[in-house]
């Protein structure tokens, strides 16, 4: 994978993928998100946070992915990158399938590709402000485009602190991607449109990191 770091070019496939949920620090939004699941028959957790471990290989920087029914939608999440030894800082989207997410969160999540930006910040550069940059996502919708998460990293566990975590549970970060946690959906319930876009906005650097990329659903097998 080709990532850019300050206008430079970084080279690096990752050697495991993790997915933080519930990585909330406002207990209050975090039941109104277990609660949003709820409603399609997604059981509450049984720890927070709870730490999904996926295959790498669904990391993609490309600008569109595919499903099969139009039943998958994105989520904007932070995701930080363990390279060489140091962590960066990225934009993904957690990709899932709805429907299978009832029965499996963790394989409705392993169905998906997990889109990510390719711009990386280091993530010593905005530690001391993480919790003033901000984070939003709509959804194209029938072409019409729609505010779908609105927030500031302050709402989450900060890396360090998700990395300290994911550590103490056993799992090793190196090499590592981390897509570190959602913020609550603003419609109250999942959008499914033909493209899915994100931002990160630093307002102490005027710097922003921008995804987008578009759903191409497959056709149905046909019987013959």
């Amino acid at each position: 994978m080709k990532f850019n770091v300050n206008g430079s070019e970084v080279n690096w496939e990752p050697t495991q993928l993790l997915v933080a949920g519930y990585t909330a620090k406002d207990q209050n939004s975090l039941r109104e998100h277990i609660e949003e699941l709820g409603k399609i028959g997604v059981p509450a957790p049984p720890a927070v946070p709870m730490i999904y471990q996926l295959s790498p290989e669904l990391l993609s920087t490309e600008s569109e992915i595919s499903a099969v029914k139009n039943d998958t939608s994105g989520e904007a999440e932070v995701v930080v990158m363990d390279i060489d030894g140091e962590w960066y800082v990225g934009l993904g989207s957690d990709h899932t399938d709805r429907v299978l997410e009832a029965v499996s969160i963790q394989k409705s999540k392993q169905v998906c590709a997990k889109p990510v930006s390719k711009e990386l910040w280091p993530l010593s550069s905005i530690e001391d402000h993480w919790d003033e940059i901000e984070m939003k996502s709509w959804y194209l919708v029938d072409g019409e485009e729609s505010l779908y998460q609105s927030g500031k990293l302050a709402e989450f566990l900060t890396p360090r602190e998700l990395i300290a975590l994911i550590e103490g549970r056993g799992y090793s970060v190196s090499g590592a991607a981390i897509l570190c946690g959602t913020l609550p959906i603003l419609s109250g319930g999942f959008l499914y449109g033909e493209e899915f876009g994100a931002q990160l906005y630093d307002p102490i650097t005027n710097k922003k990191i921008v995804l987008s990329y578009q759903m191409k659903i497959l056709k149905d097998a046909e019987v013959v």
